[in-house]
Parts: C-alpha cells; structure tokens; sequence
C-alpha cells in the first residue's frame, strides 16, 4: 500500500482559492474601469463649468479670461444671448442690435451712437463702449470685418467728398481702435465701407435713412486664418 505525498498535497493551492482569485481579479477590474469612467465624467464637468463661468464673466459686466474662445466653444445661440446681454446691461437695445447671419453674427450701431453726423471721430461714450466690447472680441479666434453705411443724402465736404469715404473712413476709424485700444491682433480685423449702397431701410422717409445710417460689426464664422480679409 502506497502512502501519500504530503508535501506535494501542502504545495498546492484548494480549487476554490483559484476560482476565489479569479474573482476578486475581475472585480479589481471592473473597479478600475468605473473609476477611469468616472474621472472622464468629471473632467467634462468640470469644462462645462469652466465654460459658464467664462459666459458668467461677461454677464456681469466683466472681461471673459485668457483662454476661452466664445465661438470655438459655444454654439452662436449662446453667443447671440451674452452680446443681447451686453447691449442689455448698457441700455443699448434701440440703437444697437444682434443680428445673426449665415455669415456669422452682426453687432449693428444704428446712427450717432458711435460718430455724430458727418463726422469719423469717435464719440467719447463710444470709445468706452468699443472699449468694452473689444474685450469680449479679443477672446475670440474669429475674423471680425467692421462695415461703415450710410443714407443716400449726398455729402461733399473738404474732408469727405461722397458717402464712399465717410462710410470707409468710419469703419477704419472703428477698427484701428480695435487693434490700438481694444488689443485685438490685426490680421483678424478687416474694414470696409459701401456708402449709401447696402441699405435696410428706405431711404425715402426718415426712419428709413437713420436705420441706414450705420456701422456693422460682423464675427465672422470659422478662424482668421480660414478667411479672407475683405469681401
């Protein structure tokens, strides 16, 4: 009669200890997989909190921070709600409109809210509103293209001999203060002027050549990079 190998029984491992681990292995792992689900749900909280907190700044009143880009990061519905805000807070609603586009979205300045009539230089609440304005621009990568409008009233003057220049001069003016003041970088700012021949109004009553009268800021859809620098 043969006698048992105790030391080899001792060396080996019950069969439940090995299903045992395998079990615990693969409750390791499921833990491991809802945690690395977990911390990706947190981090694209925590950019959706960072995003209503840079839209946050702009709605009371303050500069958005470095490195939130508006349109690369929201839809242009959002965009449209904090520019009607900032028109809002400043009582602007009857002389500066939000105008989406399939271009991109329009900042419209009906008549003397940014120059008196004739003239190019800026109004000095106009310089504190661009000043204002210029700084939620500057968190966007999008071209930006300033148009200068007028009515069909002809002017001939030393300075501005048709409507051609006043409308050309004022959007330059505009933009040269974006890029001197307002620290946006030049590349992404074009002007342009069209006189009395892009009109909205008619100019055949009065009401008609005020809404005429005009300077369109327009942030464009895409970069900078991706577009022209005039039409």
């Amino acid at each position: 009669m043969r006698r048992r190998d105790r030391s080899k029984q001792q060396a080996g491992s019950p069969l439940w200890m090995t299903t045992y681990a395998d079990l615990i292995t693969n409750l390791l792992v499921l833990f491991v997989l809802l945690y690395a689900f977990s911390e990706l749900d947190v981090q694209r909280f925590q950019s959706v909190i960072t995003s209503f907190q840079a839209y946050a700044g702009v709605l009371s009143g303050g500069l958005i921070q470095e490195g939130h880009r508006l349109l690369n990061d929201s839809s242009r519905d959002e965009i449209v709600r904090i520019l009607e805000e900032f028109v809002r807070q400043r009582q602007l609603q009857t002389v500066v409109a939000v105008v989406p586009s399939a271009e991109g979205i329009t900042l419209r300045f009906l008549d003397r809210v940014l120059f008196d009539s004739g003239r190019a230089e800026l109004r000095p609440e106009a310089r504190e509103l661009l000043s204002d304005l210029a700084g939620v621009l500057a968190q966007m990568d999008n071209h930006i293209r300033i148009e200068g409008h007028t009515d069909n009233v002809p002017i001939h003057n030393a300075q501005f001999p048709s409507n051609w220049e006043l409308s050309v001069y004022r959007a330059s003016t505009v933009v040269r203060f974006m890029e001197d003041v307002g620290g946006i970088d030049s590349h992404r700012l074009s002007a342009v002027g069209y006189g009395e021949y892009r009109p909205i109004g008619a100019n055949q009553t009065a009401a008609g050549r005020q809404r005429n009268r005009r300077v369109d800021i327009i942030i464009l859809d895409g970069d900078a990079d991706e577009l022209p620098a005039a039409p």
